[in-house]
């Protein structure tokens, strides 16, 4: 039998120990045991986890921005959301269509690059609005702009983003760099997913990486904001907590006239806004042509917080969410009531929390922890003035 450590010391004393150790094979960092590859593990670990003094780091001289204090360089993502009709689809496609051309854009600087624009949303519509643009701006095939109408499912791990990536790298020659690429709308690319599941969400994020760190490009992804807030995208904070960049877009009905705003912007400086509105006119030979025109510069200003959302927690504007969307499915104005006005519509608080159960927010194999959870959410919120409620309904103050 062979004997250890304990046994040498035991039957011969220290000084064989002692003896023994000296005899031993030295370790030696990387080299193989009995024919195994743990050194090249660990040199491979080594390599992934390399240590950087900070003596030794030193900025690239790689461009920051794509459209200057709008759209980050890549790798990076990029979120653009807005409700329905709101002229986000109309800006989008104008904004990376300048960023093909390389044409200053409402009077930034642009970098210009290939684009490639993935939609399988309303593609006839899409495709009308492209020829208007074309047609507006006078381009031709030397510009490199592309459009994809199959959506990627970039919601889960099925290997979509890396066929995405080989499809555009054999399209566009090597020697035109790739400047972005945009998902249009984020919804279609989850599509059967909830955007709210962290994990979900998280797993689109990590495709959107892979895209953009494999093309050294800018994702962007075209994303709705919730029924009745439009000062965020709609769904988990994961996606705000990746984006580099997120730009709102709201319209005012009655002008028709639509603002854009960098919210957020990791490198720069956040505020910066411009106005656009979606203009219908007809070509010569009366063809209807939609078109995206923007109305003079940017205007560039420190952060502001008009933003309700800016101190709810995730927990506070998914419940924001879940009622937004059971005011516009089941409110209506309350009738003879000193503390609602008239115009606004409420919704009642038992539908409010079969809205909530039916959504997951609330749990109903723990009814102690929902009503709980219930009326903390109405109160601290109420608190805020951020909604408005009584013993029975449960509304959004304008």
């Amino acid at each position: 039998m062979k004997s250890d450590w304990n046994d040498t010391l035991r039957n011969e004393g220290a000084d064989a120990v002692r003896g023994r150790s000296d005899r031993a094979k030295k370790y030696k960092p990387g080299a193989k045991a009995n024919g195994a590859a743990h050194g090249d593990q660990r040199a491979d670990d080594r390599n992934r986890f390399k240590l950087i003094s900070i003596a030794d780091i030193a900025a690239d001289d790689e461009p920051l921005w794509l459209i200057e204090d709008m759209i980050p360089a890549g790798p990076s993502l990029v979120v653009i959301f807005g409700k329905p009709k709101s002229g986000k689809t109309f800006l989008t496609a104008d904004l990376f269509l300048h960023m093909a051309m390389g044409q200053e854009y409402c009077g930034c600087n642009v970098r210009q690059g290939a684009v490639v624009y993935v939609t399988s949303e309303g593609i006839r519509g899409f495709k009308r609005r492209m020829i208007a643009m074309r047609e507006h701006l006078s381009v031709d095939h030397s510009v490199p702009f592309f459009t994809v109408h199959a959506m990627p499912r970039l919601g889960a791990a099925c290997g979509d983003a890396e066929a995405l990536i080989a499809a555009i790298r054999a399209a566009i020659p090597s020697d035109a760099p790739v400047a972005a690429v945009v998902i249009d709308t984020l919804a279609r690319a989850m599509a059967g997913q909830n955007d709210a599941d962290t994990a979900a969400m998280g797993i689109f994020v990590e495709n959107c990486d892979t895209i953009a760190r494999a093309l050294g490009c800018c994702v962007a992804a075209v994303h709705h904001s919730p029924r009745g807030d439009d000062t965020r995208s709609r769904g988990s904070v994961v996606l705000e907590g990746a984006a580099d960049a997120i730009i709102s877009v709201v319209k005012d009905d009655a002008s028709g006239i639509s603002t854009a705003k960098v919210d957020r912007l990791k490198d720069g400086e956040e505020g910066t806004s411009w106005r656009f509105r979606v203009t219908a006119d007809r070509n010569k030979e009366g063809v209807f042509r939609p078109l995206c025109e923007t109305i003079g510069t940017v205007a560039r200003q420190g952060e502001t917080e008009t933003g309700r959302n800016k101190k709810l927690t995730g927990s506070q504007q998914r419940f924001m969410d879940v009622l937004g969307e059971a005011i516009d499915d089941h409110g209506a104005p309350v009738k003879g009531s000193t503390v609602i006005p008239a115009s606004i519509k409420a919704v009642g608080r038992e539908q409010l929390r079969k809205c909530l159960f039916d959504a997951g927010f609330l749990d109903r194999e723990k009814p102690d922890a929902a009503r709980a959870t219930f009326s903390r959410s109405i109160n601290d919120l109420a608190g805020k003035h951020i909604i408005g409620a009584t013993e029975e309904y449960v509304w959004l103050p304008r």
